[in-house]
């Protein structure tokens, strides 16, 4: 078997912190996201490979990234595009990058996600069904599901339908970037792309995981593995900050604060200097100074030095005095 993660994307919500830097490598609570994944995949005997699909911008980062970790199995798949606009899609990423793996079973998880499920279990619901499963969250109410890509299943938890951003949602199981595709129902993908083909533009089809799943819903037998606990993606400032003070229980501050006050929910990380500054509600990355401010509501990307500055809901990098 092997293991797709899902790493191309230009997070161009976090920009500037991940104009550079890709969102699975951000940290969350002290630890990259995509460690979080690749910690239990590699303890999982069935995965032979995993492979991480990004694009050209990020090659270096995730190679350094990977060079620090003792597993061997890992291959960077890398989508040839600078932009954006240029990219696979998020379906396209997957079959390029099966294209590029060879016939086998495939887990596909995005490396941008934090579960609390346990991926081997995951697995072993899968490969019981022996068919296409997707990993469903329960959010907490039918409103909020409204928000989300919904699965309706049965009591086999095989999905009966797909809603996406439904004005009457069905369940409360929201579909995450969490799959499974066995070896012998690859032929999927190529038959999706020339349903697809001439009908709509390629970029819509190739970048809606929502219109892929309710295809796959209706072709093939497609199961739900439902869990509760957590579920975070770190998509926009206001996420990455809900997601970094649910999953740690009090502030992490390292480096050196002196005469400072830290006040709820904050994270410094090593190597930093804050100095005469009052932080609350805020993300500091690696190696940053920071002299005579005010930090609220905020996430300051490495290397980000900032002097007599008033700082709230922000996206900072490289502030210059």
């Amino acid at each position: 078997m092997k293991a797709l993660i899902l790493a191309g994307g230009y997070a161009t919500r976090l920009w500037p912190v991940t104009k550079h830097k890709a969102k699975p490598l951000l940290p969350l609570v002290g630890k990259p996201i995509l460690s979080y994944i690749l910690d239990e995949m590699e303890d999982i005997d069935k995965i032979n490979e995993i492979l991480i699909a990004t694009n050209e911008r990020f090659e270096e980062s995730f190679k350094q990234y990977l060079s620090d970790r003792e597993g061997e199995n890992y291959r960077l798949i890398i989508e040839s595009q600078e932009a954006e606009g240029e990219k696979y899609g998020a379906v396209g990423g997957i079959i390029n990058a099966i294209e590029k793996g060879g016939d086998d079973d495939y887990i596909v998880i995005g490396g941008d996600n934090y579960y609390s499920f346990k991926i081997r279990d995951f697995l072993e619901f899968a490969q019981e069904k022996d068919s296409v499963a997707n990993a469903c969250f329960q959010v907490p109410s039918f409103e909020e599901a409204k928000n989300y890509g919904i699965v309706d299943f049965d009591e086999d938890k095989k999905i009966r339908e797909f809603q996406e951003k439904p004005e009457n949602p069905k369940s409360r199981m929201a579909s995450t970037a969490c799959y499974y595709y066995p070896r012998e129902k690859l032929e999927l993908f190529d038959k999706y792309v020339d349903y697809w083909d001439g009908k709509i533009p390629e970029e819509q089809y190739l970048d809606e995981p929502g219109r892929f799943l309710e295809w796959t819903v209706e072709r093939y037998d497609t199961y739900a593995y439902p869990f509760e606990g957590k579920w975070v993606d770190v998509g926009t400032r206001g996420g990455y900050l809900r997601a970094e003070t649910e999953l740690r229980k009090e502030n992490i501050v390292k480096g050196q604060v002196k005469n400072s006050e830290i006040g709820e929910n904050v994270t410094v990380l090593e190597n930093c200097k804050i100095q005469n500054s009052e932080i609350e509600n805020s993300i500091i990355f690696e190696n940053c100074k920071i002299q005579n401010s005010i930090i609220k509501n905020t996430i300051v990307g490495d290397n980000t030095e900032i002097k007599n500055k008033d700082v709230r809901e922000a996206l900072i990098k490289d502030i210059e005095e």
